[in-house]
C-alpha cells in the first residue's frame, strides 16, 4: 500500500481517522511500482540490483555559463571517479568522505542475503588499494565501528543477561583483521574503515 485516506476511523488501532490534508485538500500519492518475473532463484538478482540502480541513479544537474563548451571543459573537470576498477555486482559503496588531505572514510556493504542467490550470496574479498587508486597509496587502514566513532578493535559490546540467565552475545566466526588491503564481506556485512594514502 502506498498511501490511504479514511474520512472515519476504521477500527483498526489507531483510534482517529486517516485523513492528511494539505491546504484543507486530502494528500494525493502517486507512486511507482515495479514487477520482476523471475523464478525464485533468481528474482534476488534482480530485486537487488534493481532497487541500488533505481535508489542510486544519477543526477541531471544544469548551469548556465558565459563561456562556450571548449573552454568550460578545458577550465573544469567534467567527470571524476574514485573508484579505478569496478566493484563486484554484490559490493555497495556506502560512503567515501574526504576527512583530510590524506584521510578517507570508506564503508562498504555486501547487500545479498545470505542463500538468497546461488553466485551473489556468498562472501567476497575486495582489495581496496587496487579500487582506489586514484585517491594515492593506500598506507594505514584502520577498521572502525559502523558508526565510524570508535577503532573496531576497541569497541567492548554490552552483555546482557535474558530471562534465563544465558548471555545475549552472539559470537560471530567472521574474522574481524585486515590483511594489508584486502576486506572480506560476507552477505549482509557492512564495514567500516579509516585510510590514511601517501
Amino acid at each position: 500500500m502506498v498511501h490511504r485516506r479514511l474520512l472515519y476511523d476504521d477500527r483498526l488501532g489507531v483510534g482517529e481517522p486517516l485523513n492528511e490534508t494539505a491546504y484543507g485538500e486530502g494528500l494525493v500519492i502517486r507512486g511507482r511500482h515495479f514487477l520482476i518475473l523471475e523464478p525464485p532463484t533468481s528474482s534476488a538478482r534482480y530485486h537487488r540490483v534493481g532497487a541500488q540502480r533505481l535508489y542510486m541513479h544519477p543526477i541531471a544537474t544544469f548551469a548556465l555559463t558565459q563561456q562556450d563548451y571548449a573552454s568550460y571543459s578545458a577550465a573544469y573537470r567534467q567527470t571524476w571517479s574514485a573508484l579505478t576498477d569496478t566493484l563486484p555486482l554484490n559490493v555497495h559503496l556506502l560512503t567515501l568522505d574526504q576527512l583530510g588531505p590524506k584521510d578517507y572514510l570508506i564503508r562498504v556493504e555486501h547487500y545479498f542475503e545470505l542463500f538468497e542467490d546461488d553466485t551473489y550470496s556468498q562472501p567476497v574479498t575486495i582489495d581496496l588499494q587496487s579500487i582506489f587508486k586514484s585517491i594515492g597509496a593506500i598506507n594505514s587502514t584502520t577498521e572502525l565501528t559502523l558508526s565510524a566513532n570508535l577503532p573496531l578493535a576497541d569497541m567492548q559490546r554490552l552483555d546482557w543477561l535474558t530471562g534465563d540467565k544465558e548471555s545475549s552475545h552472539v559470537n560471530v566466526l567472521e574474522e574481524k583483521s585486515l590483511k594489508g588491503t584486502s576486506v572480506r564481506l560476507i552477505p549482509m556485512q557492512i564495514r567500516t574503515f579509516h585510510v590514511t594514502v601517501t
